[in-house]
């Protein structure tokens, strides 16, 4: 696949999500008053609760990298009053599959969309315009250069049932799952991918294109990865299937991190045989660490049946 191609096959998502803190008085207690809120304006607001022990660990790289601690761990150095409400500073990735702009991503990054138009049962092919999801598309720029636009329009056209898509592990958390969404986008994209329903193997090839928000490698990792740290522009990796889950899901050990969620997954000949959904295990120690934590993919073929993409597929090769 030419480097022109990816490029504009790939999308930018950008949920509007507000992060608002507190300190609990424990561990438990900060597990129990977590929560995710719908406000009126289309955006999610994530309620997120910390102890007096973790403000002592703002200075530690790892505990500071995931999203909501990275964000956290600025505001205690800001010596800011609890509650506080921000902006989160997050994202993640999309590709299209036809050239009229239809566009597979994750489950968890419209889950404010879905919400807002109570699409909680599961929806296919029922277009509603997105309240406060933005995506960014690559354009040519008069130079010649690629440059990421604002598209003008996004739709959520699919999304699974949440009782598929999210598989509860507690009172206040789930594991993720049927962890695919279908989108519209206008203007398109310039370029589409090519998907397959495949089986995969252990020990296949693969390699994986997203928008990785943060990374801390050391510097002999970075070496040997050949780039910088995650910065948010578009990074391509390579690895192996390390696991098959039937034929819903795999794992690899491509580099992953914050931002690559809905990252297609590709096969050494180049089509889409999966999606990055999430990592297994301590995933901000693994944005020093590189290989301690394993990917866990969604495949083309579970998003196919899930979403009934057969119909526009087939539009799309007529």
């Amino acid at each position: 696949m030419s480097e022109d191609r990816l490029i504009a096959s790939m999308v930018r998502i950008m949920p509007k999500t507000i992060l608002q803190i507190d300190i609990a008085n424990s561990r438990e207690e900060a597990a129990a008053l977590a929560r995710n809120e719908s406000l009126p304006d289309g955006s999610e607001c994530w309620h997120r609760y910390f102890t007096p022990d973790d403000v002592k660990k703002v200075d530690d790289p790892v505990f500071a990298m995931g999203m909501v601690r990275h964000e956290f761990a600025k505001l205690v150095r800001r010596n800011a009053e609890w509650p506080a409400r921000i902006e989160l500073d997050g994202g993640g990735t999309g590709f299209a599959i036809t050239s009229n702009g239809y566009v597979l991503t994750n489950y968890h990054l419209v889950t404010a969309e879905i919400a807002n138009y109570q699409r909680e049962s599961g929806l296919n092919a029922v277009e509603t315009l997105c309240k406060s999801l933005k995506a960014q598309i690559a354009r040519r720029a008069a130079t010649g250069e690629w440059e990421w636009q604002e598209a003008r329009a996004l739709w959520l056209v699919s999304n699974p049932p949440e009782a598929r898509a999210l598989c509860k592990t507690g009172e206040n958390t789930a594991e993720l799952r049927e962890d695919t969404a279908l989108l519209r986008i206008e203007p398109p994209p310039e370029a589409c991918l090519d998907l397959s329903d495949r089986g995969m193997q252990p020990g296949e090839a693969v390699w994986m294109a997203g928008f990785p928000i943060r990374s801390a490698r050391a510097k002999q990792k970075l070496n040997e990865l050949g780039y910088t740290d995650a910065n948010c522009s578009l990074r391509v990796s390579a690895g192996e299937v390390r696991a098959v889950d039937g034929t819903d899901y795999f794992t690899t050990d491509v580099d992953g991190s914050m931002g690559n969620s809905g990252s297609p997954v590709f096969d050494s000949t180049g089509q889409v045989v999966g999606m990055f959904s999430r990592a297994i295990g301590d995933a901000p120690r693994n944005a020093f660490e590189y290989g301690y934590t394993e990917r866990v993919h969604v495949t083309t073929r579970l998003a196919t049946a899930g979403l009934d993409l057969s119909g526009i597929l087939s539009r799309q090769d007529q």
